[in-house]
């Protein structure tokens, strides 16, 4: 075995302790634990079982690598004949069977766990995954304040005793003394964050020093909350956002050569769904041809059928004849093995007989389908538990503040909204929303009982709420990752670069904080229980018109301001 690095060698002893866990909880008869060196390879830490014949080290081509870089929950293997790209190095090992589960810390692949054969030749199961979640964890939390593979790994209690910065901003008043003296508060910055444009020496020495709790009562909370926080289960069925994923790759099938039509059936899934991408429009008989061959192949398997949906796309047009039975001659089936869902079948009808390269081509499309779909569905889990939370970060004290989360919950919807009108992708929509609910999650910390409702607002006590952004990026960086804390450090920088904390200009600003800070604005300006007086719409969308090109976007500005007034036309 390869010496990977100092401070691996000293905890190899404990690495291997865990690694037995997955002897003992899941069962599995051969594990290696393989960290990143900081140069693109894992290196193997430990192992067991593998009779000394386990991979020394993987590089990122590696299949299992490739897996576990693309979505953070494990995956599990039951066959040789299930995904061939695994197939080599299952055969290798002389095992049938694998589950993998990658270690993931502050948002970077730093390892995996790759597990063989459970014992008396048992599949791996959907409730092996939070058992090997839990084993991973392990294995982070053994390296807590460790620097190994240039990758620190740090916890809350690590970051509750160092005394970093918080970003750009001058360190903040201790608070006051009951029941000891407190410390200020501290905090790594940003790792996704620009380095700050400069500031004027008169600024910096006016800067206000935010009053906080100390960061000690933040971990406690923290760690409360987290312990509430539960992992969603897979899904039990396929959305509408996973079809979506599906008829992308049912559209590829139809250039293979003689590919005459391509279906996806469902059963069980949005009530029964079928999706048919073909060459041109298919005749009845060969839509009932294609689903006669489908009924045959499950009942040979022993597979129950249902009622479906059928929706057939013609990605070529429909300007040439129709497909008819006498055309299609040659029907395959296969299942789909994603996870545990059942009842999803790929049936390709060819006009020709296929030839070696179409069978090959085929066979790589329906595993392409299949990782598809688990990437929609991942996509899906991840972000729904993004957004848990994010709603658990403002509980429990904006529960006393009902206003301020009301005006939060309105910037999360109108920035999805805004998201989705600018035709950005699901996931910068999703991320438009998540970045609204936590934009103002930094007056959590902030002597925001006094401030609250208090109208007339001196410089310092303006000066104390602006350390929102600064301390609410810290806040939300090493829960929802770097994207979502620049966008709510910048949501109040100007394209002028006369905002706040660093001084900004135009493109520096990011795009998902010009988006939060356009909705923040209108909100503010037209919401009733609003520090100010509210305006009506027109009003609002006036006075950001007169902001474009100084406060706000100017291409952004009037694109909000017609999405508005479509929405208010639309009721």
């Amino acid at each position: 075995m390869r010496r990977v690095h100092p401070e691996v060698e000293e905890v190899r002893p404990k690495l291997k302790e865990i690694l037995y866990d997955c002897a003992v909880d899941i069962r599995a008869t051969k594990a290696a634990l393989y960290l990143n060196d900081g140069m693109g390879r894992f290196e193997l830490a430990a192992e067991y079982g593998f009779k000394n014949n386990a991979r020394q080290s993987l590089d990122t081509n590696d299949p299992i690598v490739d897996r576990c870089g693309r979505g953070r929950t494990p995956f599990y293997i039951n066959g040789l004949a299930v995904e061939p790209r695994f197939a080599e190095i299952m055969f290798e090992s002389q095992t049938e069977r694998l589950l993998a589960a990658p270690i993931y810390s502050r948002g970077q692949l730093v390892g995996m766990i790759d597990m063989r054969d459970k014992a008396q030749k048992q599949p791996f199961e959907q409730a092996d995954v939070p058992k090997a979640l839990n084993i991973a964890e392990k294995i982070i939390a053994l390296f807590a304040n460790k620097n190994v593979f240039g990758q620190r790994f740090i916890t809350l209690s690590d970051a509750a005793e160092e005394n970093a910065p918080v970003a750009t901003q001058p360190p903040p008043k201790p608070a006051p003394a009951p029941p000891a003296p407190a410390p200020p508060l501290a905090a790594p910055p940003l790792a996704s964050a620009p380095p700050p444009a400069p500031r004027p020496a008169r600024a910096a020495a006016a800067a206000p020093q935010p009053h906080v709790p100390r960061l000690a009562t933040l971990v406690l909370e923290a760690r409360t909350a987290a312990s509430r926080i539960v992992v969603a289960s897979p899904p039990e069925s396929l959305n509408e956002t996973d079809f979506a994923a599906a008829r992308d790759v049912l559209r590829s099938i139809l250039l293979i050569p003689g590919a005459a039509a391509a279906m996806l059936s469902a059963f069980g899934h949005l009530g029964g769904v079928q999706e048919i991408a073909a060459r041109a429009a298919l005749s009845e008989d060969a839509k009932n041809f294609l689903q006669s061959k489908l009924n045959v192949w499950l009942t040979k398997r022993g597979d129950a059928g249902g009622f479906v949906r059928t929706t057939i796309q013609t990605p070529f047009g429909t300007n040439g004849p129709p497909i008819d039975a006498k055309q299609l001659q040659k029907v395959f089936t296969a299942p789909l093995n994603i996870g545990s869902l059942r009842g999803l079948y790929l049936t390709v009808a060819f006009a020709t007989t296929p030839d070696r390269v179409a069978h090959e081509l085929l066979a790589v499309l329906h595993s392409h389908l299949q990782l598809a779909v688990e990437q929609s569905m991942q996509r899906g889990s991840a972000n729904a538990t993004r957004l848990h939370i994010a709603e658990k970060m403002l509980e429990p004290d904006f529960a006393k503040y009902p206003e301020l989360r009301r005006h939060s919950d309105a910037v999360a919807k109108l920035a999805e909204s805004f998201a989705r009108f600018l035709a950005l992708s699901t996931a910068e929509a999703e991320n438009a929303r998540i970045a609204g609910i936590v934009h103002d999650v930094g007056m959590r910390l902030l002597d925001y009982e006094r401030l609250y409702r208090k109208r007339d607002l001196s410089q310092d006590e303006l000066g104390i709420l602006r350390e929102h952004v600064s301390i609410g990026a810290v806040l939300v960086e090493p829960l929802l990752g770097g994207e979502i804390a620049r966008a709510v450090l910048a949501h109040h920088e100007r394209v002028d670069g006369r905002g706040y904390p660093n001084e900004l200009h135009g493109d520096e600003i990011p795009l998902l904080a010009r988006i939060v800070q356009l909705c923040d604005a209108f909100v503010a300006i037209t919401d009733p229980d609003s520090y100010q007086p509210p305006e009506p719409v027109e009003t609002a969308l006036s006075i950001i018109s007169r902001g474009a090109g100084s406060q706000f976007d100017s291409n952004l500005a009037p694109r909000f301001a017609d999405m508005v007034r479509a929405d208010a036309t639309a009721r």
